[in-house]
């Protein structure tokens, strides 16, 4: 098997968890900033709607004069960017003027007209209209949200030896959450999200489910990094990003798994150990595993943000975050969020067993 670090490595992790949830507390508190700064997500055309032209000019492109021949079409609000190089342009309109899928060719064909020393090449046309944009983005929140409840249920199962609970809690929250799309149809799914939060983390104290709420809270800690990083970066927020951050809930959870089944295994063969002392051995142990499949996959997706061209660029950024975000979260905050839930747990039976006591008396 191959090593990356020496065996019998001990690096204290834990020691160093409050300096790194501070830290992480710091770069999501400025990513909701910077959502809030920018009023929501740069929207791509799938969840905003309207028309995306892509051209491409045989010299460089001059915005000004693009958006000067736009006047002709009529297209109203439209933003005109390069895209990628000075030669490449995109043309994005919310409002569609009358047979949107010819706007695509009478654009190239008045840009041709306006620009005779030039060549442009018509390279994309996308149209989306509204009804259908607020469809995707609804269903892609949806997507989240199960993804998510999927993931509390078999944790619970998983770790906690409560499949029974684990599928009582999801018909709660799917009940819940049925219930209020029936009484509220225009709610948002971004409400549903945190009310499954909210209830889920209560069940999580009243059944005392550590296991599964140390992943579900690094889970929220990557999605919440990564998202701040879109926004911070002004990146488009599509189905191709969402499709990203369903593949990084899979990739922390999976990294999450394999530490939380070691501290499980270590907990038979060193029980006069203290829980926290078993939980850092865990990680130091599954640390060249960790290494090897994130530097592994760290090259693929660094080759992808490189190479795959502009069109994967976002969806291979979000990646790249997300996936130093789950490594990280694995590590530093998944592994100290049990340890610190088993200590109040701890502090709260001892404080129950001690009045218990005084009573008796």
């Amino acid at each position: 098997m191959i090593e990356l670090v020496p065996p019998g490595i001990h690096i204290d992790f834990l020691g160093k968890a409050k300096v790194c949830i501070t830290i992480s507390a710091i770069v999501i508190c400025i990513g909701l900033v910077s959502i809030v700064w920018h009023k929501g997500f740069n929207e791509g055309i799938d969840f905003s709607g309207g028309l995306l032209v892509q051209l491409r000019f045989s010299q460089e492109a001059n915005l000004s004069e693009v958006r000067d021949a736009l006047g002709d079409v009529g297209l109203g609000r439209s933003v005109v960017q390069h895209f990628g190089d000075a030669h490449e342009v995109l043309i994005r309109a919310v409002q569609l003027p009358g047979e949107s899928e010819q706007v695509g060719t009478r654009i190239h064909k008045i840009l041709q007209e306006r620009l005779p020393a030039q060549t442009v090449e018509l390279r994309r046309v996308e149209v989306v209209g509204g009804q259908v944009s607020a469809d995707l983005r609804r269903q892609a929140l949806f997507a989240l949200f199960y993804a998510i409840l999927g993931t509390v249920v078999y944790l619970s199962g998983r770790f906690e030896a409560k499949w029974g609970v684990a599928f009582a809690q999801a018909a709660v929250l799917f009940v819940l959450t049925y219930g209020i799309t029936q009484w509220f149809p225009g709610v948002s799914p971004t409400v549903l999200i945190v009310v499954a939060l909210v209830v889920s983390t209560a069940f999580g104290l009243i059944l005392d489910l550590r296991y599964a709420q140390a992943a579900i809270i690094a889970i929220y800690h990557d999605v919440l990094v990564t998202v701040g990083f879109l926004s911070l970066f002004n990146k488009e927020f599509d189905l191709q990003i969402v499709a990203a951050l369903l593949t990084i809930i899979g990739y922390s959870l999976n990294d999450t798994i394999v530490i939380f089944d070691r501290i499980r295994e270590n907990m038979h063969g060193q029980r006069r150990a203290s829980f926290a002392q078993v939980v850092n051995d865990s990680v130091n142990q599954t640390l060249s595993r960790t290494l090897l499949t994130t530097g592994h996959t760290l090259l693929v997706v660094l080759a992808l943000f490189l190479l795959g061209g502009e069109v994967l660029h976002d969806f291979a950024f979000a990646l790249l975050v997300g996936m130093i975000s789950g490594t990280y979260s694995t590590v530093y905050i998944a592994g100290p969020v049990l340890v610190y839930w088993e200590a109040i747990v701890a502090r709260l039976q001892a404080q129950r067993f001690s009045f218990g006591l005084t009573r008796s008396e």
